[in-house]
């Protein structure tokens, strides 16, 4: 049979791998391979039967990713038991979990936290609930929209406007071409404004682009809020507002995927509110590829490296593609294809990205070995260089057919010394400590690797799971906030939005 080849990927005795599990996966994937043979010959170029070849396996691959969610979810529906669970933790929300690509997904404000969130059972609203730190209490919840999908990456994010009142934005995981958003009252956080919508039909033509996650971050210099999100062609695209989000100007295309086929970089922001965006991306979706990490700088409607070289303006230059930044780490490059319950090799995900007093990025993101391998790494720019070295045993994965998805590291916005993360193995042995993921805190310095630094458990023998921890800051005041509960998958989990508060050092 023929060698076939999609663009520089090629489908056989080459980086694409395919892997399968189970007979009938193996062989409906020879049943492709044969067909596509005779399509070759008797109707179409060998190209073209490539390209049906490669769409097959994705199909095959979709097929079982989505069997092997609903193996998980047979569970039923999450079900955390509170009662069970008499930790000491501060309940900031009730009923709501996120991911971790939509930011700031909660803020502290006028002595407020404001979370957003989406219920992982029952009819899977999205909810803002606000909790009151001065009185140290919760003040209640508000449905930005309900029946919203029942999906953590529909979880909405926040900007505080400069009259008070907070603009919200939310939409649904690559359902629709539409962004939600609302703005609040004031001085009253449960009390929002009518429900608005940016549609992007016009920038979004093709049937399969469509809109997931928001990312608000204002540029006081450039009188602008910026909006960043996925669309165009699976990848990052950016919109801005020119009066705190009460109008939407055109959307632009942001990171060009280089990866061969339609691919999806993941991206994580920072920004300190006046000039710049530092950006930490990969190539693709870890079960696709093994992805690098890249970091470039947004300032001035352009790209830079981090020692200042300009790389192009987005207007004139179009969008960054991941071979112009700077690449950070290395993975192992592999595409892979037709796979289920396992990542590419030595692939990498984005997690946290945070700056110092002197404005030098700090990375934090994971390292996939295996299923029950993962590891965290933070990469640090000391002004001259990137110090990139392994902090934490990640433990396991939390569900197969999400083979990368661990429970996160965070880094302080602040204080990038300052980490938190969720594991289910000791940070510094990789040996299991129990059968959950649990929350630790450490300072890390430059200097320091995985066998120097001193993990503090925060959490201890949990009847649930402890994952996906942000740090919010205000001056001293640090917030430490994780979902604490049940989660089966994306879309069906239980979880309390729980945490502490503490005067910073």
């Amino acid at each position: 049979m023929w060698l076939s080849t999609i663009g520089s990927v090629r489908l056989r005795g080459s980086r694409v791998r395919v892997q399968a599990k189970e007979w009938k996966y193996t062989f409906w994937c020879f049943v492709l391979v044969e067909s596509m043979e005779i399509v070759s010959r008797f109707a179409f170029t060998r190209a073209w039967a490539a390209r049906l070849l490669y769409l097959g396996f994705c199909f095959a691959a979709c097929l079982d990713l989505a069997a092997q969610d609903s193996a998980a979810n047979k569970r039923g529906n999450a079900s955390y038991d509170r009662a069970a669970d008499s930790h000491s933790f501060t309940v900031f929300m009730r009923e709501g979990g996120w991911c971790w690509y939509q930011d700031p997904r909660a803020i502290l404000h006028n002595g407020q936290v404001i979370i957003g969130a989406v219920q992982g059972n029952g009819s899977g609203d999205a909810r803002i609930g606000v909790y009151d730190l001065v009185h140290d209490k919760p003040l209640g919840s508000f449905v930005a929209h309900d029946n919203f999908d029942r999906d953590d990456h529909n979880s909405p994010v926040f900007y505080p406007r400069p009259d008070g009142s907070v603009l919200t934005m939310y939409a649904r995981h690559g359902r629709e071409k539409t962004h939600y958003y609302r703005i609040s009252d004031p001085s009253d956080y449960l009390r929002w404004g009518d429900e608005r919508r940016i549609e992007y039909d016009g920038f979004l033509v093709a049937p399969r682009d469509r809109v997931t996650y928001m990312n608000l971050f204002p540029l006081s210099a450039e009188r602008k809020l910026y909006c960043f999100f996925r669309g165009l062609e699976f990848n990052p695209c950016v919109v801005s507002s020119p009066d705190h989000g009460e109008s939407w100007e055109d959307a632009k295309h942001f990171i060009r995927s280089e990866v061969e086929g339609r691919h999806r970089p993941y991206v994580r922001y920072a920004g300190n509110g006046v000039d710049r965006v530092h950006i930490t991306f990969t190539d693709a979706h870890p079960r696709n590829y093994g992805n690098n990490i890249y970091y470039a700088l947004f300032k001035g409607g352009k790209f830079y490296k981090a020692d200042g070289t300009l790389i192009k303006d987005l207007d004139r230059g179009g969008p960054l593609r991941p071979s112009e930044a700077d690449l950070v780490f290395r993975g192992s490059e592999e595409a892979v294809t037709g796979k289920h319950g396992a990542s590419a090799p030595r692939s990498a995900w984005t997690s946290s990205i945070a700056f110092d007093d002197g404005g030098h990025p700090h990375l934090g993101y994971s390292y996939y070995l295996s299923n029950d391998d993962h590891r965290y790494r933070i990469a640090s720019w000391d002004g001259r260089q990137w110090i990139d070295r392994e902090v934490a045993f990640a433990g396991s994965c939390l569900y197969e057919a999400e083979s990368s998805y661990t429970g996160l590291i965070a880094l302080d916005p602040v204080d990038p010394s300052f980490v938190v993360i969720s594991t289910d193995v000791h940070p510094t042995s990789g040996k299991g400590v129990g059968e959950t993921h649990e929350i630790y805190r450490a300072k890390i310095d430059l200097r320091d690797d995985r066998n120097s630094i001193r993990w503090k458990a925060v959490t201890k023998k949990s009847p649930c799971r402890n994952i996906r921890p942000i740090i919010l800051r205000e001056g001293p005041q640090r917030v430490v906030l994780w979902n604490r509960g049940q989660f089966n998958t994306y879309t069906n989990y239980q979880l309390d939005t729980v945490g502490f508060v503490e005067e910073a050092p």
